[in-house]
């Protein structure tokens, strides 16, 4: 490829990378966005963010089918969140099966 062309070929291919992701959060609030009482666990959620009181984890994508959402962190630790309501879900980890009933806080 002639010397005048790679910097043109290299910027072509980044934008085509940064098309192809979605980092952004959804104009509004996912339903599990909020503070949960997971049998006696905190759980904090925001469209960004995942924080069971141990550490914070940033959310590296959100799947969703139904009431039900997939929750994947750049560790590829998934979680997920059954059947959300307004007052309720079952958290269900992706590494252990362990489930929890949690009832909303705020």
């Amino acid at each position: 490829m002639p010397a005048h062309i790679r910097p043109l070929a290299a910027l072509g291919l980044t934008f085509a990378l940064v098309a192809c992701v979605n980092d952004a959060a959804p104009l509004d609030p996912y339903p599990f966005v909020g503070t949960w009482d997971c049998e006696g666990r905190n759980l904090v959620l925001t469209n960004i963010s995942y924080d069971d009181g141990s550490q914070p984890l940033p959310i590296r994508s959100v799947s969703q089918d139904g009431r039900n959402y997939n929750l994947l962190f750049s560790s590829g630790t998934m979680i997920a969140l059954a059947a959300v309501t307004e007052t309720g879900m079952t958290w269900v980890s992706g590494k252990t099966g362990n489930q929890r009933v949690c009832r909303r806080l705020s």
